[in-house]
């Protein structure tokens, strides 16, 4: 199949549509692949576009193509969800967290590797694809079929997936959770905890659980009257036990939270939602979120028994998505936390669909130390500039930990390409890197503990990776102790990167 890239103005051809083209006749072989990515390069330039762009494949596949041993001890499954698509129904998609979610199962067993992937087929994707068009506003783009009074929204679970109950939810913060099936990836439900999760009560796409009890800890501001943070126990008989309600001075983003031995600690950046915007259907979630850099971000310190009052300690205004850990020590609290001086990372992700990405602030790795008895913040120093998902051992979680991981961009136009694998020693306060390649990104690192051993850097890291020469991703296998190679492991396809997921022992997907 011979194509002219020049002239597909002449032709009436959008570049939209191009690039379409292009993805099929690459799929079908009737192009090289190298001629395919050449091309999407010159549409997008951006490796970030190119990583988190529509996943080009649904179905289950044994990965034999491995450099390097996977190892044998390493047996489990690593579950993802990512926004799947970037255009939808002829309609390219603004935000990078627009898109159906896109679920993948990356099992391991014995050195051998498979691979199970396809969008979560929600009731309202059907819809779209019966009618051939975009009937549903996502979290940055309007619908265009309807008025703004009949515009309806999707509640995407394409930000996080966790295995609970019998099920996986993928999760987001638009609505309820999402019920999968572990083993299929298929659709269930939506769900409610067995009705304990009120109809008005967003759940978070990131509950923390406690590694002695095994009870998870997970939160929702409630869009009522009390625009309250409303936090919640996930018992382990399923079912969710409110534990408290702290009403806001408006509808904020709280994306993450952080657990101690006896606290929870909730960060709420000055990110507030435009209601009338939302109620009205003038503009999207996106349109409706402002960063108001006057006011201070809110460190929220709550009982983990329910009991007690919160304490609450104001910190000069910074953006914040994700944190590391928190533990106690002599009744105070050390917290991790990526934190930017400004919102400029939400123009950002409102920007995707375009070729180049304004110019936004860098998160730092920031520990602080916050007294709850004085309600102050005794200390704050940056460990390391550039950083993001921050993960670690989870077996310790709410200790004090040594190690952390996270990833690091070195592209300051393209920060969302995130190219660098980094393990910081909290108590050397030194660093080790590793780099992914020339023209390729990491997506975050996943601390897998070994069966067997007991030290806290006794594991691997696992992460899916993108390669822009290839268009194809792969999972890298390291020691999370010293971060040597051990192994990686080709996909044979593109999916897209996406934002977390988490690994599973003994769990194994049938390919």
């Amino acid at each position: 199949m011979k194509i002219n890239r020049s002239s597909d103005e002449a032709a009436g051809m959008t570049r939209r549509k191009f690039a379409q083209l292009l993805g099929v006749a690459g799929t079908l072989g009737l192009v090289e692949p190298q001629f395919v990515i050449g091309a999407l390069a010159e549409n997008k330039k951006r490796l970030s576009w190119l990583a988190y762009r529509t996943a080009g494949a649904e179905g289950a596949w044994a990965l034999t193509k491995i450099e390097g041993k996977a190892p044998k001890e390493l047996n489990g499954t690593l579950y993802r969800i990512a926004p799947g698509q970037k255009d939808n129904q002829g309609v390219m998609l603004k935000h990078l967290f627009d898109g159906d979610a896109f679920a993948s199962a990356y099992s391991f067993r014995d050195g051998k590797v498979s691979l199970r992937a396809k969008f979560v087929d929600l009731p309202e994707r059907a819809e779209e694809l019966q009618a051939g068009k975009m009937l549903y506003t996502e979290f940055g783009t309007m619908a265009p079929a309807a008025s703004p009074q009949g515009r309806r929204s999707k509640n995407q679970p394409n930000v996080n997936i966790i295995n609970w109950d019998g099920r996986l939810l993928g999760l987001s913060e638009g609505g309820h959770p999402t019920a999968i099936d572990p083993m299929t990836l298929a659709y269930q439900s939506r769900w409610n905890f067995y009705g304990t999760l009120p109809a008005n009560m967003p759940f978070t796409a990131h509950p923390k659980f406690d590694p002695i009890t095994g009870e998870g800890y997970a939160f929702g501001v409630a869009q009522g009257a009390s625009l309250a943070l409303t936090v919640f126990k996930m018992q382990r008989d399923g079912k969710l036990k409110q534990l408290h309600a702290v009403p806001l001075k408006g509808y904020y983003m709280v994306h993450d939270m952080l657990l101690a031995k006896d606290h929870l600690i909730f960060v709420v950046p000055p990110v507030r939602y435009d209601l009338s915007i939302l109620f009205s259907g003038r503009g999207t979630v996106a349109d409706a979120a402002k960063f108001f850099e006057k006011e201070p971000t809110r460190f929220i310190i709550l009982r983990k028994d329910g009991s007690g009052s919160p304490v609450i300690i104001e910190q000069p205004s910074a953006m914040v998505f994700h944190h590391g850990n928190a533990f106690e020590r002599d009744g105070k609290i050390t917290i991790d936390c990526c934190l930017s001086p400004d919102g400029s990372v939400l123009q950002a992700l409102y920007s995707w669909d375009k070729e180049k990405l304004p110019q936004m602030s860098s998160p730092k790795l920031t520990r602080l130390v916050l007294d709850p008895t004085k309600g102050v913040a005794e200390s704050r120093i940056d460990l390391e500039d550039g950083q993001e998902f921050p993960r670690f051992d989870s077996r310790r979680g709410g200790a004090e930990l040594r190690y952390l991981y996270t990833l690091e961009s070195k592209t300051p136009e393209d920060f969302f390409a995130l190219t660098t694998l980094v393990k910081t020693d909290l108590q050397k306060r030194t660093s080790k890197r590793v780099d992914a390649g020339k023209n390729r990104v990491y997506g975050e690192p996943v601390f897998v503990p070994h069966p067997t051993k007991e030290g806290e850097d006794y594991g691997w890291i696992v992460l899916q990776g993108y390669d822009g020469l290839k268009d194809e991703n792969f999972v890298e296998i390291r020691d999370a102790a010293t971060l040597d190679f051990a192994a990686r492991v080709w996909t044979g396809n593109h999916f897209p990167l996406g934002f977390h997921g988490n690994f599973y022992p003994n769990v194994i997907v049938p390919a």
